[in-house]
């Protein structure tokens, strides 16, 4: 009787240690927060589209009151200097390039026909134009440096943007979208042939945080960082932008960070996913 007492006493305790780990165990698992990890980094560039284009035009008319045109001195895609005699008319009136410019296109016809164009040029010198959206206008500096890609090649030249307007586009007739542009100009800094298409690639140096893994409180802003499977509170600088945080300081590229905080407390156990 006495063997069986303590039998039965031994599976008790057993049965209660068991139960006992179980509830421990049951415990731990509600206290531990299962966690996704956000890495900081810089924002990827911002991509604007664009074309070389001359920064000057001559366009050259036939002036009646100065007789026919004699002589034109130029040929179709000819490099002039400025002060070039382009055409002289009968009278001993010329005309000459304004600019160091190509001669992009001539018209015979105009001496017949006063109302067409006899000749155009273009200048040398070129830039970039294009137009940039509202919502990306703040993100591009002037005079900092950027890539440009030509798009028919693999080619990247460096550059500048010098240039964005004031005053936005007005909005063609038969487009019916409420995005407001404005124009800029951008110079490359090696010549890229007048007439390609080239994408400007801004670099963003802003690094964004995920409005869930800022937690405000005081005034103050702060991350959860993991470490030896804890959740660690990290003060940091930043501010509020459209769905995100813009951080200031206290992170460093590459550093992770709790990507929701909602439910964290500095000290929390927490498992990463």
């Amino acid at each position: 009787m006495k063997k069986l007492l303590i039998g039965l006493g031994v599976v008790l305790l057993a049965g209660g240690g068991f139960f006992w780990y179980q509830s421990t165990q049951a415990t731990a698992n509600e206290e531990t927060e299962y966690v996704e990890l956000y890495q900081v980094e810089k924002q990827t560039p911002l991509h604007l589209k664009g074309q070389v284009q001359p920064v000057k035009k001559q366009t050259v008319l036939i002036a009646e009151d100065k007789g026919k045109v004699r002589t034109i001195h130029v040929n179709e895609g000819d490099h002039v200097l400025a002060g070039t005699v382009l055409i002289t008319y009968d009278w001993g009136e010329q005309v000459r390039a304004v600019y160091d410019s190509v001669v992009t296109s001539i018209n015979e016809d105009a001496k017949n026909d006063p109302q067409q164009t006899l000749m155009i040029l273009k200048s040398e010198e070129s830039a970039i134009k294009g137009t940039v959206t509202e919502y990306d206008k703040e993100k591009v500096a002037l005079n900092e440096p950027i890539e440009i890609q030509c798009t028919n090649n693999d080619r990247i030249v460096t550059g500048h943007v010098t240039n964005i307007a004031e005053m936005n586009n007005e909005p063609e007739a038969e487009i019916t979208s409420s995005v407001v542009t404005y124009n800029f100009s951008a110079v490359p800094d090696e010549a890229i042939p007048v007439g390609y298409s080239v994408e400007l690639l801004i670099p963003r140096n802003e690094l964004h945080l995920p409005i869930k893994s800022v937690v405000e409180r005081d005034g103050n802003h702060y991350v959860y960082t993991v470490d030896d499977d804890k959740a660690v509170e990290k003060q940091i600088a930043a501010v509020k932008g459209n769905g995100y945080y813009i951080l200031q300081d206290g992170l460093a590229v590459d550093e992770e960070i709790i990507k929701d905080a909602t439910a964290i407390k500095n000290g929390m156990e927490v498992t990463v996913q």
